[in-house]
């Protein structure tokens, strides 16, 4: 896993295939999925993970201050899912940020069935639902969760 620019053009592909895979699980004011502009902005942290010099995947994680960090927009490509390779991408995020010295992770994911597999992707990795945090609201198209780290 290495940082990575959300400018550059293979991240673009991998932001415009996350945000066209979200565009039918909800409406859009209930899809939370960040822009690359946005995956950009400081605080944002984004990594990519890579088989030679193609990106297979990515993820982020945004300060929210006080030692809280949100996980950002996990994606793995379609051709490489079932391979664990979301899990070691969620484990090494997590890893990171611990590093950068945050103590809680949180999370927002979509209650569509299009994110069964991520959700117990995260409940596995110990995260556990909560209520809405930051800026979010109750919403019947969002679950929320958050680990303590480190």
């Amino acid at each position: 896993m290495f940082e990575a620019d959300p400018f550059a053009e293979s991240m673009q592909r991998m932001v415009r295939d996350h945000l066209a895979d979200m565009a039918p699980t909800a409406p859009e004011e209930s899809r939370h999925a960040m822009a690359s502009s946005a995956l950009a902005d400081e605080g944002v942290s984004m990594f990519q993970v890579c088989v030679g010099e193609t990106v297979i995947g990515m993820g982020a994680f945004k300060d929210l201050g006080g030692q809280v960090a949100e996980l950002k927009s996990m994606r793995v490509s379609p051709e490489f899912r079932g391979r664990g390779i979301g899990r070691r991408l969620l484990d090494e995020l997590i890893n990171t940020a611990v590093q950068r010295g945050f103590s809680l992770l949180c999370l927002e994911t979509g209650t569509h069935g299009y994110f069964t597999a991520a959700r117990a992707m995260y409940e596995a990795a110990g995260f556990t639902q909560c209520p809405p945090f930051g800026d979010y609201q109750l919403d019947d198209n969002s679950v929320y969760y958050r680990r303590a780290i480190g």
